[in-house]
């Protein structure tokens, strides 16, 4: 696209001559550009030509002007080479999408999660019998508990592995297990590690779940979760058997399986509805009217949610990034690091630089006792206790002037503390604690697995 220029000079006198920026019909944030002149002026970047020379801007007054990069400010013109119009038109005509409806327009599953404590719970089948599972970001890989895996008639092999938690080690077996379903994700022919989870804890524990989802299956199925909205997201055409699976030349957010009651499948996207019907154009191109009563209950209630925002999206927008997507929401993120399935974090503690290990699965956030001395914490007495693999252990209240993760920042806080490395002889370790799903919940946290991203809101 090639548009004519305008001097930045005369946007001023424009901008003066008319009345209001209602009637571009644009409903979005105005930017105080400086041109190089030191003239000011409000405005939305609407455009940028193909050779990357002139911005097209709506001046508050409902008039458009046309810029040369030259004549912008230098932190001006960096916002103009890194603006997109995708995102400009999420601005103006998507914002009002929930995460939920982003990520199902880009082919996800989500799945409605409980939160007992802090937890996150998930229902599932294993090898055809319904299980409790805890997603736990922490847990390098899943662990079944041993009692659940023989009540699925699935087979332990013997107990020469060992596993390592907050409360140390205890040993484990591999199970064979021939079927794992979590919603529309299956997994076949599986061999994942398995424990008495109600190993060395207090007489009358029992275990509140039967399996601890592991980071190599949310990895797989690039899961996204969103502590504010209770969902987790799933990619069900990543895992071993789907209906349908995504065909050469699709995008990774071309389509969605759309479930019908008579068992059919369809794979397409949603372009229009009627009163009764939804209007999905299919993968070839044409277009099928489904009525809404043959779809399923969750299909039946996007094709109700549908809207032209949605269709918006699906047109203009869907290249963007999940990253660019929370961003423009006003999320703050950063990278997070990854070793073996776990994911590490910057952060600090105590105005100290440490790396912090993110763990869904930890109820509460934990320190590892011997950095949280050194970091200046005040440690009470070692009179508490402290619940995970390998059973209990002595833990102390633990008082922190300040913790921050990017710009989140949390005052006055109280954690527990405990050795993290009793079993080992070397004390030293890279990680200062458990950032865990207490702290998540309040930063209204989401992890993404398909980014290696995390976003917070303070």
């Amino acid at each position: 696209m090639k548009f004519s220029t305008t001097p930045l000079v005369l946007l001023v006198s424009l901008w003066a001559q008319f009345s209001s920026a209602q009637q571009a019909g644009v409903e979005e944030e105005y930017r105080t550009f400086v041109g190089s002149n030191g003239v000011k002026l409000e405005a939305v970047l609407l455009n940028r030509d193909d050779e990357g020379k002139l911005v097209q801007l709506l001046l508050k007054n409902g008039k458009r002007a046309n810029v040369p990069f030259d004549k912008l400010s230098e932190e001006d013109l960096a916002y103009a080479k890194a603006w997109s119009k995708e995102k400009a038109i999420f601005l103006r005509s998507c914002r009002g999408l929930t995460i939920r409806q982003l990520l199902e327009l880009r082919g996800y599953e989500p799945m409605k999660f409980e939160l007992e404590g802090n937890a996150i719970m998930l229902g599932g089948i294993l090898n055809g019998k319904p299980v409790k599972m805890k997603v736990d970001t922490g847990a390098g890989s899943t662990l079944m508990h041993a009692p659940s895996v023989k009540d699925a008639g699935c087979e332990i092999g013997p107990l020469e592995h060992k596993i390592w938690g907050v409360a140390g080690f205890q040993p484990a077996g591999i199970a064979k297990v021939p079927k794992l379903e979590i919603g529309s994700s299956v997994f076949l022919d599986e061999e994942i590690m398995a424990a008495d989870r109600n190993f060395n804890m207090p007489k009358g524990f029992e275990t509140n779940n039967d399996i601890l989802l592991g980071a190599e299956y949310l990895t797989k199925l690039e899961t996204v979760i969103s502590y504010k909205e209770r969902l987790i997201f799933f990619r069900p055409d990543n895992s071993d058997k789907v209906e349908i699976k995504k065909e050469e030349g699709d995008d990774d957010f071309s389509f969605r399986i759309f479930k019908l009651k008579n068992g059919k499948s369809l794979r397409g996207k949603m372009v229009g509805k009627t009163e009764n019907s939804a209007k999905i154009e299919l993968q070839n191109g044409k277009t099928q009217l489904v009525a809404f009563f043959t779809m399923s209950d969750r299909d039946k209630e996007y094709a109700f949610g549908w809207s032209e925002q949605k269709a918006m999206f699906m047109q203009h927008c869907r290249s963007l990034t999940i990253e660019e997507l929370l961003d423009l929401r006003a999320y703050q993120s950063f990278e997070y690091m990854r070793k073996g399935n776990h994911i590490f974090v910057d952060g600090t503690l105590n105005d100290n630089e440490v790396v912090w290990m993110i763990d869904t699965g930890a109820d509460n956030s934990l320190l590892h006792l011997h950095l949280a001395k050194k970091y200046g914490c005040e440690i009470g007495p070692m009179d508490k206790k402290v619940y995970g693999i390998g059973g209990s252990a002595p833990a102390a209240a633990t008082d922190i002037a300040k913790i921050t993760l990017g710009d989140a920042t949390l005052t006055n806080r109280t954690l527990l503390a405990t050795d993290l490395k009793r079993d080992s002889e070397n004390k030293e370790q890279e990680w200062v604690g458990l950032f865990g799903a207490d702290y998540m919940r309040e930063l209204e946290a989401v992890i993404t697995y398909r980014e290696s991203r995390i976003f917070l809101k303070q």
